[in-house]
């Protein structure tokens, strides 16, 4: 095919992945045309047709700078998957002929710029690659229009489809330009090598789900033309912008044969008139509205139209040097006004009847003399919500949060008009915390339609979150219950003028609530005086609370009292893990966590303490379990095993691991398979978190082998991380060789504790004595819960017995033979239940209950071949089995002995009732308030306590008066007045402990 008239064929190096910018003809049909329209995907072929519109036919390009075509995924692929080797003749000549012209791209460094289309999505990508370089790959950056900048890591997950793309384009690279040469080795070898340097680039961000492909060649575009991408160079109004000026240019009709096809109209500036950074300062508008202006006396209809043939010729000039840089000039230019005209307007082509249509913006005055005539600082962004709806109220204009980053910034759009292009940012500059208007991210005008309404039409969101915290206070100022919503509404509609509904002041009212049981500092004055109480009502519990030399509360550990008696009747398997408190005031929570009969999951004690997961953290936490429980240090019934009798399992935190060696000594510690696997996967792969798994749970030695030969071949750095770990805590066939280890009980990972995690994870988002507190109501629901479900249940759990059924069924074909005679040693042989499993013998020992597959002793449940011991030499029936030969750990009897008892909980502080008064409490008596108050409850010093009853009401009313030291020689007197629900009289008025001063808890 000829190129067309005046058009020089370019010169240089040989196309690389169909480079669309270096071909010299492409064209589109209707068919790829018509998704424009609407809100539809479009295709690669017309991705490569703007390519080639755009970039090609603009400017010439430098021979290093490589423009990929949109499918060029799909050509990787294909060209990957071709072997020089082939039977196939032609395909063996086709492979060794493209590595002698791909070759070309090995001698220098090459940009390689391309819009890549993969699993349904359009994304940017930018490559250089210099086979001088070391590194190979310099330079590696994806753009993608779904995902927003500001995630904690910009790297490229191995997973994700670009990083699927650029693993094939360094195959190809390797294959076919690399060949022959020491660089193509290092890529084979590697297959990710190129994902080491490779991240996610700012760029704008989408706002839709069908406009993937605009953005990718937006971003090409701007890319090739040497523009640094950022999340503002353009928006999604350019976007759409240019979806419509494509669809009106490429799906018109001619108007008559005089004028030439509006498809050939389609030149470089047009497309780059859309984008601010791009743009000329005369638009491709210009040249339609030359080409397609009708004269003033028109022809009716079915008759040709009256031209001037100035002005076709003209228009003629224009479609013949459609590549140039040419600007025409109207007769008639449009007077300057207030109504600016947008740079990336779209044109609007109905029919042959073509009128264009400038969209207007127009100055927003009030905005202008508001903000930035006269800058203004804001302290937070509460003021600067307040300055907003004068705004609003002022020019009558409403505007939404588009986004908001934790009080550091925030973007306001206009709502009352479509599509408007307003927008106010306010943020923070660096190195100051202050808030103030960002002017170069703003845009002070109005363009756009308003927004029809009606009756209707769904009512305005009102931004409210935070604004009634004013009304909440003031409602709890004056009442002494609890606030209620109808409270709330009529204080904020009186007050701030503000109509709200029922559910907003509800949300306000919590919102309030678990603020102020957080942020006041008198909560972790109350700590101690809570732990006092729950010891009190549970005498059996063990608690402890250290304070610093400042009387600044550092660590509180809880050991209920009914954990130490149900240690006997779990699984004697301990579950070890820390996690943050979520909370401003920081923190690491400790948990230990053990599993019952049924797998439910029981906390038996938990710290908090200030500061990171630490081995001074965990040697408190464990001198703490050490000292209360026991049963952690007691010999194990079995006298085989060497150990105490319970096991302990971690994450191997170094810190962990220390600790439980200079507390626990003799206790076997054990390490979860999974966070082995995730640490060797860093080392070999993904391959190899897998058999680390199945290292941990299998007792088999062939099995055991098979897996270790598997992570040598993956990933002999692999191997040698999971060698330099013991093997007796955590490898399965460890149990085997060494009969003196602990069972497991089927216990491999920590699951145990992440689940605790998960459970208490709404108790750490609140205050300490907030945390205390939820998690004791926690653990006291869930042993309710648990005691009802299981109430009058008896003999083995329900999981149990499926499995040992089902284990009696399988062992009908078994044979056993007795090997030492009166010795209690037999060999079973399993029967083969298929044509490709082998069969397998294993020796048991019935006095000591173990067996060479290793699951009797493991799990103390007779494994299969002690079911058919039992069935066929001992002539026992199943139910015979299960009530003598199976372990108590796996009865009902158990579970319901373990929920039997279950903990009091302390009232002096309930932080889910949120009082609007530290100091209300629930049926106290006078000794419990003066005390309290006296020791701990005040910042300052208690000067006096006065109570008075009414003998009618039975009420009592207590009045507090504290001294406060705000230092300088600054003091100040408060009195409290607090009332009790049944009064107690007073003893001994006249003996008063010293008062204690209590400072601020300072983090």
């Amino acid at each position: 095919m000829l190129p067309p008239p005046g058009r020089v064929l370019r010169t240089g190096p040989i196309p690389f992945a169909n480079d669309p910018c270096r071909c010299s003809h492409l064209s589109v049909t209707n068919d790829l045309i018509s998704p424009l329209a609407g809100a539809n995907h479009l295709s690669t072929a017309l991705v490569d047709y703007l390519l080639h519109r755009s970039i090609s036919m603009s400017s010439n390009l430098r021979d290093d700078v490589l423009i990929g075509s949109s499918n060029s995924f799909s050509y990787f692929q294909l060209m990957n998957k071709k072997n020089s080797g082939s039977l196939d003749q032609h395909e063996a000549m086709s492979v060794n002929s493209a590595r002698l012209q791909y070759q070309h791209y090995s001698r220098k460094r090459y940009e390689f710029i391309s819009p890549c289309c993969s699993h349904n999505h359009f994304f940017a990508v930018k490559v250089i690659f210099d086979i001088q370089d070391p590194s190979i790959f310099s330079e590696v950056c994806v753009y993608d229009s779904l995902r927003r900048t500001g995630r904690r890591t910009d790297a490229l997950n191995r997973h994700a489809p670009p990083a699927q793309y650029l693993c094939q384009l360094q195959l190809f690279l390797a294959q076919f330009c690399f060949v022959g040469l020491p660089q193509s080795e290092v890529l084979a070898k590697n297959p990710e090598y190129i994902l080491r340097n490779a991240v996610y680039a700012p760029c704008p961000v989408q706002e839709n789900g069908h406009d993937c492909a605009l953005f990718a060649f937006a971003s090409v575009l701007h890319i090739v033309h040497g523009h640094a991408l950022s999340a503002v160079t353009f928006t999604q109004q350019n976007i759409s912008q240019l979806r419509d000026g494509l669809n009106t240019v490429l799906a018109c009709n001619k108007p008559d044969v005089n004028t030439p096809d509006p498809k050939k109209f389609l030149s470089s500036t047009f497309l780059r008139s859309f984008f601010p950074c791009l743009s000329e300062k005369q638009n491709d508008d210009v040249f339609l509205k030359l080409l397609y202006k009708k004269s003033e006396n028109a022809s009716p209809e079915g008759k040709q139209s009256k031209r001037n043939p100035a002005e076709g010729k003209q228009a003629n000039e224009v479609l013949t040097e459609v590549d140039s840089a040419y600007r025409p000039v109207l007769d008639d230019p449009q007077p300057e006004a207030d109504i600016v005209s947008d740079p990336s307007v779209a044109c609007s082509l109905p029919g042959s009847a073509t009128n264009i249509v400038e969209v207007p913006r127009t100055l927003d005055d009030v905005f202008t003399s508001m903000f930035m005539d006269v800058p203004t600082v804001f302290e937070d962004m509460s003021q600067v919500d307040l300055a907003m709806d004068k705004y609003e109220e002022s020019s009558g204009v409403r505007v939404i949060i588009a986004k908001s980053c934790k009080g550091r910034s925030r973007l306001y759009l206009c709502a009352s008009h479509e599509g408007c292009c307003f927008r106010a940012k306010f943020g923070s500059k660096q190195g100051m915390d202050n808030i103030m208007l960002k002017r170069a991210f703003c845009v002070p005008y109005h363009s756009g339609p308003l927004v029809p309404g009606g009756k209707r039409r769904r009512a305005p969101k009102r931004r409210l979150r935070g604004r009634l915290k004013q009304s909440v206070e003031l409602v709890m100022s004056v009442k002494e219950a609890d606030p209620v919503p109808k409270d709330v509404m009529r204080t904020a509609a009186n007050h701030q003028k503000k109509d709200v509904t029922y559910n907003q002041s509800f949300r306000a009212i919590q919102e309030v609530r678990f603020s102020r049981a957080e942020s006041q500092l008198v909560s972790f004055q109350l700590i101690r005086s809570y732990v006092d109480q729950f010891l009190e009502k549970n005498p059996d519990s063990t608690v402890r609370a250290e304070c610093d030399g400042n009387n600044h509360i550092e660590r509180v550990g809880i050991v209920p009292g009914i954990m130490k008696r149900a240690m006997r009747l779990v699984r004697p398997v301990m579950s070890l893990d820390g996690a943050h408190m979520k909370s401003k005031w920081g923190g690491t929570l400790y948990v230990a966590s053990v599993k019952s009969a049924c797998k439910e999951i029981y906390p038996v004690g938990f710290a908090i303490m200030n500061g990171n997961e630490d081995e001074a953290g965990w040697l408190w936490f464990l001198e703490l379990l050490r000292s209360t429980i026991d049963i952690l240090v007691m010999d194990h019934p079995r006298a085989r095993v060497a150990y105490k009798y319970f096991s302990f399992i971690s994450d191997r935190q170094k810190g962990l691991v220390n600790a439980l060696q200079r507390v626990f000594p003799d206790n076997h510690p054990c390490f979860c398979s999974v966070h082995l696997a995730r640490n060797a996967e860093t080392k070999g792969g993904k391959k190899i978190g897998k058999l680390v798994h199945s290292l941990s749970t299998t007792f088999s030695g062939y099995e055991s082998r098979r897996c270790w030969a598997a992570i040598e071949q993956v990933s002999p750095k692999g191997r040698a991380y999971l060698e330099g770990i013991p093997k007796e805590q955590w490898e399965g066939t460890a149990w085997i060789e060494n009969p003196s280890l602990p069972p497991r009980f089927g216990i491999v990972t920590t699951n145990m504790s992440e689940s605790a995690n998960s459970m208490l994870e709404k108790a750490r988002t609140g205050s300490w004595l907030d945390c205390i507190d939820q998690i004791l109501s926690i653990m006291l629901e869930r042993i309710c819960t648990l005691r009802q479900k299981h109430r009058g249940r008896s003999g083995v759990v329900d999981e149990m017995r499926g499995i040992l059924e089902k284990r009696w069924n399988n062992c009908a074909g078994f044979q056993v033979w007795e090997l030492i005679e009166n010795g209690g040693i037999f060999r079973v042989c399993r029967t083969s239940r298929g044509p490709t499993e082998p069969e397998r013998s294993y020796v048991l020992n019935i006095r000591e209950q173990t067996c060479e597959c290793g699951k009797w002793q493991d799990h103390e449940v007779p494994c299969i071949d002690a079911i058919a011991y039992y069935k066929k030499i001992e002539n026992q029936t199943l139910q015979y089995i299960i009530d003598n030969h199976v372990s108590g750990q796996y009865k009902f009897e158990t579970v319901n002995e373990l929920v039997k008892d279950n903990i009091i909980p302390a009232d002096c502080w309930r932080s889910g009732q949120g009082k609007s008064c530290a100091f209300h409490k629930r049926e106290r008596s006078y000794a419990s308030i003066r005390s309290a108050l006296q020791d701990q409850m005040l910042f300052g010093t208690v000067l006096s306590v006065d109570t008075a009853v009414n003998p009618t009401t039975n009420l009592s009313t207590t009045t507090v008066v504290a001294e406060y030291d705000f230092g300088g020689g600054v003091t100040k007197r408060k009195s409290l007045n607090i009332r009790s629900v049944h009064a107690v009289e007073p003893e001994e008025e006249n003996q008063q402990s010293p008062p204690d001063r209590i400072t601020k808890r300072a983090h």
